[in-house]
This record gives C-alpha cells, sequence and structure tokens, in this order.
C-alpha cells in the first residue's frame, strides 16, 4: 500500500497551522503535533498515493504559503522506519535545513521521540536508501551550525556488544607522543610525523617508528609525567563509558601509542579491554624500539574481529570510533563506523559524525540513555 506523509512547519509563535476544510476525513490523528527547536512540527500519514489527494495537498500548500509556514509531502509504496538525531544548537535554522535536506531523499518525519534542551530524536519514513549518503548531506546541509546529525537505522535493544575506540584525541584530548615529545623538547619534530600520519600521507608503521627513534635515552619517569600534568579525557568520555556499561556494551580502547597510556586509562574509565604499543625500556630508559607487533590499522581491524568473535557475535554489532586515518579499517569493519572531531578523510568514509559535542553524543546516536 501506498501511503503518503505530510508535514507542516510553522514558527512556533505562530502555532500550529488549522488544517483546511477539505481535509475532511483524511486527517484523523496527527503523529507529530508539538513544539520542537523553534517550530511547530504537524505530521501524519494517509493511506493514500498522493495523486489522488493532490486537490487537498494543493489547498493545504496554499494556505500555508500565505502564512509564513512550510508544507511538505512524499509518496512510498514500502517506506522504511529511520531515526534523526539532532544534538547541538537547538536553532529553526538546524531542524529546517535537515528536514529539507532528508525530504530531497524523499523522507518524511513521522514522531517525536526526544525533545530535550539541546537533543531532538524523529522518527523518519521513506525509501531504503544508503545511510551514508543521507548522513554526508546532512552534514552539508548544517554547515556552518554547531550541530551533529545523524540518520541511523532503528536498532533493537540488545543490537551492539561493543564499543572500540581509538586512544588520542578521541577518548583523550592529546596526542600522547607530541606531548611527551613537548616534554622532551622535540614536539615539533614529532608532531610533523604525527599529522603526517594522521592524514593518510605515511604509513604509521614507518612513522611510529621514526618518532619511537627521536625518544631514546628518555627515562620513564617521563611517560609519568605526560599522565600526571597533561593527559585530559575528551568532554564526555566518563558518560559515554558508564552509558554503554549501563547497557551492557563493554567497552575497549586500541591505539597505536603506548601500552603506558592504554592501561592508565584502563583503569581511569574502568574500560574492559586496551591495547597499544609496547616501548622498549632498558636501565629505566626508553631505547627507541618497539616491542612485539605494531598496532597499526589492519591490527586495530583484526583486534575489533577477535574481540567480536570472544563475545559470541560479529563486527556488525560493534561500533568502532577514532579521529586518524589508521581507524579507517576498523571503522569500515564494524556495525557502526563514528568519527569523531575527526580528519576529512575519516569524516568522509566513517557511518556518522560527531564534530560539535562531547564522547557521550554517541548514545544518542545508538539510541541508549545515559547511565
Amino acid at each position: 500500500m501506498t501511503t503518503t506523509r505530510i508535514a507542516i512547519l510553522s514558527p512556533t509563535e505562530q502555532g500550529p497551522m488549522p488544517l483546511p476544510a477539505s481535509a475532511g476525513q483524511l486527517v484523523t490523528q496527527l503523529e507529530s503535533h508539538q513544539a520542537i527547536w523553534g517550530w511547530w512540527l504537524q505530521s501524519w500519514a494517509l493511506p493514500l498515493p498522493e495523486g489522488e489527494i493532490m486537490p487537498f495537498l494543493q489547498e493545504l500548500s496554499r494556505q500555508a504559503a500565505t502564512q509564513n509556514r512550510q508544507v511538505t509531502w512524499a509518496s512510498s509504496a514500502q517506506p522504511v522506519a529511520r531515526r534523526l538525531v539532532l544534538q547541538g544548537q537547538n536553532a529553526p535554522e538546524a531542524l529546517r535545513r535537515a528536514l529539507a535536506a532528508l525530504h530531497l531523499q524523499g523522507l518524511m518525519p513521522g514522531r517525536v521521540e526526544a525533545a530535550q534542551g539541546a537533543l531532538l530524536i524523529l522518527t523518519l519514513h521513506g525509501p531504503e536508501n544508503r545511510l551514508s549518503l543521507h548522513n554526508h548531506q546532512l552534514q552539508e546541509a548544517l554547515e556552518g551550525l554547531a550541530v551533529d546529525a545523524a540518520l541511523t537505522p532503528i536498532w533493537p535493544a540488545g543490537h551492539f556488544r561493543l564499543l572500540l575506540a581509538d586512544m588520542d584525541s578521541t577518548l583523550i584530548a592529546i596526542e600522547c607522543i607530541d606531548e611527551l615529545a613537548d616534554h622532551l623538547g622535540l614536539k615539533r619534530q614529532v608532531a610533523a610525523i604525527t599529522e603526517r600520519s594522521m592524514e593518510g600521507e605515511l604509513d604509521f608503521r614507518t612513522s611510529l617508528q621514526e618518532r619511537v627513534r627521536l625518544l631514546a635515552g628518555t627515562p620513564v619517569s617521563a611517560l609519568d609525567d605526560v599522565i600526571a600534568h597533561r593527559l585530559q579525557l575528551n568532554p564526555g568520555a566518563r558518560e559515554l563509558v558508564q552509558g554503554l556499561h549501563h547497557h551492557g556494551i563493554e567497552v575497549g580502547v586500541v591505539s597505536g601509542g603506548f601500552t603506558h597510556f592504554t592501561r592508565h586509562l584502563q583503569d581511569l574509565l574502568g574500560l574492559d579491554y586496551a591495547f597499544g604499543n609496547t616501548l622498549e625500556i632498558s636501565g629505566g630508559q626508553l631505547t627507541g624500539n618497539v616491542l612485539g607487533e605494531i598496532i597499526d590499522a589492519p591490527a586495530k581491524a583484526q583486534i575489533l574481529q577477535a574481540l567480536a568473535q570472544g563475545l559470541d557475535t560479529d563486527p556488525s554489532h560493534c561500533i568502532a570510533m577514532g579521529d586518524g586515518a589508521n581507524d579507517l579499517a576498523m571503522i569500515h569493519l564494524a556495525g557502526a563506523g563514528i568519527a569523531y572531531h575527526a580528519k576529512p578523510v575519516v569524516r568522509s568514509q566513517a557511518d556518522f559524525q560527531i564534530r560539535h559535542g562531547g564522547l557521550d553524543a554517541v548514545l544518542a546516536i545508538l539510541s541508549l540513555t545515559p547511565a
């Protein structure tokens, strides 16, 4: 059966639009009928193709145009339900742009699931198109506004079992090796190598070895100094981990950085897993070498795969999150890949982006309530 969905956006101060007399018995119940983000949203579905109700649609549109209201509609034979999550600056322009961009793809608003301050969640209905396309169009439509947007599937409860996150510039606000180098007066040399690696211009394995060689002779106490005086969690880190654990989702950190820092982060946040590279130490000093296999992009994906198997599931029930090119392999493998304040190369390939909010914004994207 073909369904036509209709939505009216009216400035909040105007209130809802009185429906024209031609509505008759067509409109029996509104799905949404409330003020959200500076608009009054009215939305409903009719079990008819738009061709059969075109006179009604035209009359509705004509009256709306004289009242500074916006009317949209779209028909779909087998509409699929999605969830739109907006977080941030709850300005009327943000909602208008988001719905306009999605309407171009045949998606129409349905029920309002949440409207609390900086968070708005709507159910949307429309054709089963690629979510990645919708999400990139959303980002373009909201450019210049401090709003994070995500169009997601409606995952069933308990769908996700694991979140695996990068450490530097993801769970924490610093690049540990850069801060260690700064502590030693070597930041400019090391940061230049780090940046080339994060942009995907330099092989990570080679860049790590080059950076670690610069640290030869460093006392181990310098790593503790960085932890004590420079390491900072990114906003929302504790809330994210607590929220995930509240819903039975395990959390791990996997880093091309060093175990000295990943183990500290595991203790600090109560993480279930922590993986990093092991620095060789001799006589209380760094030798400039890395022990064992280096954790690079393929290794991160392999760890995600192994952890999923250990939980008797597969990567489609896992989330991967990071900011740099060496996170892309696990982001591609996971059922939900999230770019957190990431480099352009990562934003362009991830399923979802967080560009403005904190780490706890992940909870809303996954449709999870905070702990």
